[in-house]
């Protein structure tokens, strides 16, 4: 709901922005048109950046703490190498291959404070990579590491620019503990009170935990 009143406000803010670029064409006097004029594309640019900015929210999604942020799915193929899929909450599906002993997922949390959050605003969440842990240090060191970017920003990185700001919106960076490697185990990534948690689905997920 918020994040559409939000796309209101940003279409009255462009349309205002054409409308004063329109309006400033007209007067006498080239110096005040070139004035008039060099303020209404600064607001027009302005406005496109905004719509940039809005576009990189929108690849974020609401927390629903009902629903797990995503299910993790391991299959063996070889020793030491596993397909995993990652199913979001939408239903998205995507498959890696990720090397190594256990996995791990990281996501970048942007939270709403002040007001807004006393309104009760969820979260923003949007998992951001998929990597891999060898369980001995050697490996860990030369062996071939995997690192998969889910999602990432395209023109403007909101989550960066708000880094050290004092605004009602806090970027964080949330990981998943890592979690063991098994043929055939599934997993379950939820937002916990301080992070994000993550639970076995399935009876092999259990016991590799319990034996982990």
């Amino acid at each position: 709901m918020l994040l559409q009143t939000l796309t209101g406000a940003l279409i009255v803010l462009v349309l205002l922005g054409l409308m004063l670029v329109a309006g400033f064409w007209r007067g006498d006097g080239w110096f005040r048109q070139w004035l008039k004029g060099t303020a209404g594309m600064l607001a027009l640019a302005a406005c496109v950046w905004m719509i940039l900015a809005l576009m990189d929210v929108w690849s974020y999604q609401q927390m629903q703490r009902q629903h797990p942020l995503a299910t993790v799915s391991s299959f063996r193929i070889d020793d030491q190498l596993y397909d995993l899929t990652i199913v979001d909450e939408e239903g998205r599906e995507q498959r890696f291959e990720v090397r190594g002993d256990q996995w791990q997922l990281d996501v970048r949390l942007l939270h709403w404070r002040g007001p807004v959050a006393a309104l009760g605003s969820a979260p923003l969440y949007r998992l951001e990579r998929l990597s891999g842990r060898y369980l001995t240090l050697e490996q860990e060191r030369t062996a071939p590491r995997s690192v998969h970017t889910l999602e990432q920003s395209r023109w403007v990185d909101i989550w960066q620019l708000l880094r050290g700001l004092p605004l009602w919106l806090q970027p964080e960076f949330g990981s998943a503990v890592y979690m063991p490697l098994v043929n055939g185990a599934v997993y379950a990534v939820e937002a916990g009170g301080r992070g994000l948690t993550v639970k076995p689905v399935n009876d092999v997920a259990a016991a590799a935990v319990n034996q982990w």
